[in-house]
């Protein structure tokens, strides 16, 4: 078992999870996939960050690549370890486990996850395409977090000032077999921007507590998945735009 090279209520990354061998082969097959199931480019403007990447979402892993299923469960259970064992599989399989695909200039803004626990595990290593996280950052209205109350507070903790200020952030370079596991709920997370010629190859498994449900489902799944330019241009998951705090 790999050791944490950072560990903390609320991230942990280990070093070494899967073996080079095994990302070998999980990126030869997520070419094969791509080959014949060409991926629309995802863009969503916005600053400081915008969204632009692809992914393999997890109707199409359920369908196509079993062996990313596989491993879902085996990273199941070092989420446990560290989680506690109150944790479960994401009831909703389209985000259960995907693949994102962040092509050179691509980048990923700023928010929190629907759920609890979020794994990451990087397949490649490329220049920039770093993950930042402010471990345990949000402030929660817990039973209001879908509220405008909880939306505001949000948009405001997230104003680059804010953050600087009050946060304390963990940059996390793309590594060959790295994990890292955060409180995706409670963690503002972002990816830069990826500098070099190679595309930033990922896994995205997300965890929640029994019986959690998400009510912004709905919104968020265009959002995340679907090419179209009709979907708003704030994530429904947590805020909307707040006036004034879109400064970086």
């Amino acid at each position: 078992m790999p050791s944490p090279t950072a560990n903390a209520r609320d991230l942990v990354v280990l070093d070494g999870y899967l073996s080079a061998a095994r990302c070998d082969a999980l990126l030869d097959a997520v070419a094969a996939y791509r080959a014949e199931h060409p991926l629309p480019l995802i863009e969503r403007p916005g600053t400081p960050r915008a969204l632009r990447y692809r992914v393999i979402d997890g109707e199409q892993v359920h369908a196509h690549l079993p062996a990313l299923e596989d491993l879902y469960r085996e990273v199941l259970a070092i989420v446990r370890e560290h989680f506690g064992a109150a944790v479960v599989p994401l009831r909703h399989r389209v985000a259960g486990v995907n693949v994102n695909l962040v092509p050179p200039g691509g980048e990923y803004r700023w928010h929190y996850d629907r759920n609890a626990v979020t794994a990451l595990l990087y397949l490649n290593r490329v220049d920039g395409g770093e993950t930042e996280i402010y471990p345990g950052y949000r402030v929660s209205l817990g039973r209001w977090q879908a509220s405008p109350l909880q939306q505001r507070l949000d948009g405001v903790l997230q104003w680059g000032p804010v953050r600087r200020v009050f946060g304390r952030m963990r940059s996390i370079a793309p590594a060959v077999g790295r994990l890292v596991l955060m409180r995706g709920d409670r963690s503002l997370h972002a990816v830069r921007a990826v500098t070099g010629s190679d595309e930033r190859i990922n896994l995205v498994m997300t965890f929640d507590v029994p019986g959690a449900r998400h009510l912004q489902e709905r919104a968020l799944d265009p959002y995340l998945y679907a090419a179209s330019t009709d979907t708003p241009d704030f994530d429904p998951n947590y805020t909307p735009k707040v006036p004034g705090t879109g400064g970086g």
